[in-house]
């Protein structure tokens, strides 16, 4: 029995949504799967013009059609994968095929639509009406997220599923310590955040706090960069306490988290929250918003503050540069709550999904 990915994302730079579905995929590679006696194989279905590759030993990979980006997603691979079961995991699908499963991380596109762009959200809240009537299966990966699509969506209601993610990936990378010393950062004498500049991430927070911490010594490093493609453009003052430093790889993404005093959250909207939790797998305490999934996915782990408040902001900060043992708490706290995530368990969810749609519509198989 084979069952299709949609591969549009290893047309793409790497971002959240890409992540997860390069790591799902890597977990289920380990697996061999039966359904009613029958071997489970899976195939990724790509466009001509891929970028990324997987290094993969039981799934395989396939190049089809001649279009690319949203018009190859919408005709082509309906037609490669016609009446057979595609699993989408990053918020896009062919939006009339019914024998499909698709992830939605999150409803920011109906709920906080200021910073897209105007044609951005038309394509993707039409896309997300049709897949919401159309599609068997969609996944979310919060219960925060599964409230909002549903309260976007009514019709999701019956068929919409939380399968929660996870940042053990990190586990395997080697740390790529050069950041450190090409940026002049001290071991232990930054606190760190990463995101894109949407304004859902609220870096404008950290600025104002700082601006008002006249004696604050720290120093706020910032890697990621803006799409402005997609993102409306946000203009920061200049701060001798933050530094922006741009695009990191993975390698130097955990070298920052490793060596952090600790990791800044700010965000006003998340799905998930991917970046705390891989924060925490890295034993960095956490400083993180209370709003929307965040205290869902790091519980009592984190020290928190009013994403509207950068005066809650600033004690935050206080308080890391203070209290020993409210450090040591944090680390312990954040190290057990990270392993009650992991990719083996993400897939293992999934697998038991989708036989649940392949018991319920025999005709996919």
């Amino acid at each position: 029995m084979k069952i299709y990915i949609n591969g549009r994302f290893l047309t793409q730079n790497t971002t959240g949504v890409q992540r997860v579905a390069q790591e799902i995929i890597k977990s289920l590679d380990c697996e061999l799967l039966f359904y009613k006696g029958e071997p489970i194989s899976f195939e990724i279905l790509l466009p001509k013009n891929q970028t990324l590759k997987l290094e993969l030993k039981n799934i395989k990979m396939k190049k089809v059609g001649h279009l690319t980006g949203h018009l190859w997603e919408q005709l082509e691979l309906p037609f490669y994968c016609k009446k057979k079961l595609l699993i989408n995991f990053c918020n896009t699908a062919p939006a009339l095929k019914k024998e499909q499963m698709v992830f939605i991380h999150d409803a920011a596109i109906f709920s906080k639509p200021e910073g897209y762009s105007l044609k951005f959200i038309l394509w993707y809240r039409l896309l997300y009406l049709f897949v919401a009537r159309f599609s068997y299966k969609i996944i979310t990966v919060s219960n925060f997220s599964k409230g909002e699509l549903v309260r976007y969506l009514p019709n999701l209601k019956k068929k919409i599923s939380v399968i929660p993610i996870a940042a053990n990936h990190i586990d395997k990378l080697k740390s790529d310590e050069s950041i450190l010393i090409n940026n002049g950062l001290d071991k232990k004498d930054y606190l760190f955040a990463v995101s894109s500049m949407h304004p859902n991430k609220n870096f404008k927070l950290i600025i104002n706090a700082l601006e008002q911490m006249t004696s604050f010594k720290g120093q706020v490093v910032i890697a990621g960069s803006s799409n402005g493609k997609v993102f409306s453009k946000e203009k920061y003052k200049k701060n001798n306490n933050i530094k922006f430093i741009g695009y990191v790889t993975d390698e130097q993404l955990k070298a920052l988290y490793k060596n952090a005093k600790a990791f800044i959250f700010p965000s006003l909207y998340e799905g998930f929250g991917l970046p705390p939790l891989e924060a925490m797998n890295m034993g960095c305490p956490v400083i993180v918003s209370n709003a929307a999934s965040i205290p869902e996915v790091c519980g009592d782990a984190a020290l928190y503050f009013n994403p509207n408040d950068f005066q809650e902001l600033q004690n935050c900060f206080n308080l890391i540069y203070n209290d020993e043992t409210l450090i040591k708490d944090l680390k312990r706290n954040g190290l057990r709550r990270s392993k009650k995530y992991h990719w083996s368990k993400t897939s293992e969810e999934l697998i038991n999904k989708i036989k649940e749609v392949l018991n319920e519509n025999r005709n996919y198989t």
